[in-house]
């Protein structure tokens, strides 16, 4: 799905290899959470003229081309290292070193330290680094603690960065030798079981220690997507939720189904179809960020020619002179006593915009505003009546719930469609539970536009 341009690796971490140059870095974090694509790409974001040295011990350059292709443009052949096992321990026998102490270890790598002394402003991966002290545990006995101090003074001396990849997530000696840490973590989005309908797995960077920059946000959401590292930056939440003519329109999806207005939800869900419910769901900490959603769909349906009925959600401030086309537009609250003779005015107000636009409307319920006026019984009824008008007339229907309330309980039962919004790590997370899909980042681009991108 399309996306706006953005910083693939977050401020803070560019900013370290800027303090000074010989930064030392630890990438840790339990196998799949995406530490060797995190390293790759801080070499591809930080190294020019191919100045990069990427010292495996897992893969030779044939696989890693082969699964991240892109890498071959930032680490050439020539600079990729195969350290695996075998050549490893084969390349040390070859230097004619006494293999009785750690020093032939050392100066395995010092090679590649020499080699990158030709460049400018070179960086060296390690990957990983656990990989080399299993291989060469007979040599280094117990003093690992000075070798990998050795190893940073290498870098530091020779102005090298250098990136240490490790499989443990737990706290390690190498934590208070380098300058930065930062753990990769895969874990389920919080509040919900395993097993749970509402159960998702997401990844985040957490940046542990950075030596000489301020740390802005200490945890980032991030993605794979693409086999690409990129993180997400905190939702930006727009002052105005005015419903206007600005951007393009966009065509419905399908013949039975409109656009949402937002081309990345239309490829997710295939649109909304004609008599169908829909319900969104609001976590809490999501706030008004949510409003951008209901403001594309409101503006595309009247591009396309469709009436739209609004009653706001709880917050949501929205009223007919914000909106450029006001007689295809009615906004509503609930009022009065007896939710049967509203929940009948209602309905006369939705023939009304029939009879205006010769089709069927949209119609944006907030749910909890019903649930607030009336109570959860009434909420019952009238969903019911509106339900069987909805069938009977082919209106598109979106209820706006917020967690916590009683409504839910009824709305997942009578939901075509069912996404729930949360925010996560500062940005805002949006995935389907009818049909069931993975989360989505939402970003808020240039003139109200709205991406999702597979947080994956």
């Amino acid at each position: 799905m399309p996306s706006a341009p953005q910083m693939s690796i977050p401020r803070e971490i560019k900013d370290f290899f800027k303090v000074e140059n010989g930064q030392t870095l630890l990438i840790k974090g339990l196998p799949g959470t995406g530490k060797t694509t995190l390293a790759l790409e801080i070499m591809n974001s930080l190294c020019e003229d191919r100045n990069g040295m990427y010292i495996s011990t897992r893969v030779d350059p044939r696989r890693l081309y082969a699964t991240n292709p892109w890498v071959e443009e930032v680490v050439p052949p020539k600079n990729v290292v195969n350290a695996t096992q075998t050549k490893l321990l084969e390349s040390l026998k070859g230097m004619g070193k006494d293999l009785s102490n750690y020093y032939a270890v050392l100066d395995f790598f010092k090679v590649f330290f020499d080699e990158a002394e030709e460049m400018d402003n070179p960086m060296i991966i390690i990957d990983s680094w656990d990989a080399v002290l299993n291989y060469t545990a007979h040599l280094i006995g117990n003093a690992q603690h000075s070798f990998e101090q050795n190893i940073c003074e290498f870098a530091r001396d020779l102005d090298t960065h250098l990136i240490f990849v490790s499989e443990f997530a737990s706290v390690m000696p190498l934590d208070y030798i380098v300058d930065g840490v930062v753990t990769m973590e895969q874990f389920r989005l919080p509040g919900y079981a395993e097993g749970s309908m509402r159960s998702r797995y997401i990844r985040q960077i957490k940046l542990d220690k950075l030596r000489g920059v301020e740390i802005g946000q200490k945890t980032y959401t991030v993605t794979l997507h693409n086999g690409r590292f990129r993180f997400f930056e905190a939702y930006r939440q727009h002052k105005d939720a005015r419903i206007d003519n600005d951007g393009v329109r966009v065509p419905d999806p399908k013949k039975d189904s409109i656009s949402t207005g937002i081309p990345d939800l239309d490829i997710m869900t295939g649109g909304l179809k004609y008599g169908s419910c829909n319900v969104v769901e609001i976590d809490h900490g999501v706030g008004k960020r949510y409003y951008q959603i209901l403001t594309a769909l409101a503006s595309n349906a009247i591009k396309n020619g469709r009436g739209v009925f609004i009653l706001p959600s709880i917050g949501y401030q929205l009223s007919s002179r914000d909106i450029f086309v006001p007689t295809n537009v009615i906004v509503s609250q609930p009022e009065g006593e007896d939710p049967v003779a509203w929940g009948k005015e209602i309905q006369k107000k939705w023939d009304e915009l029939r009879e205006r636009t010769g089709r069927p409307i949209l119609n944006i319920i907030g749910l909890d505003s019903i649930e607030f006026a009336f109570g959860y019984k009434a909420v019952l009824n009238l969903v019911n009546l509106m339900i069987r008008n909805w069938k009977e007339t082919n209106d598109i229907n979106v209820l706006v719930v917020k967690s916590g309330q009683e409504s839910i309980n009824m709305a997942v039962h009578t939901a075509d469609t069912y996404l729930l919004v949360n925010e996560l790590n500062g940005g805002l997370c949006l995935y389907g539970i009818i049909p069931r899909t993975e989360p989505y980042n939402m970003l808020l681009e240039d003139r109200n536009r709205i991406s999702l991108t597979p947080i994956v």
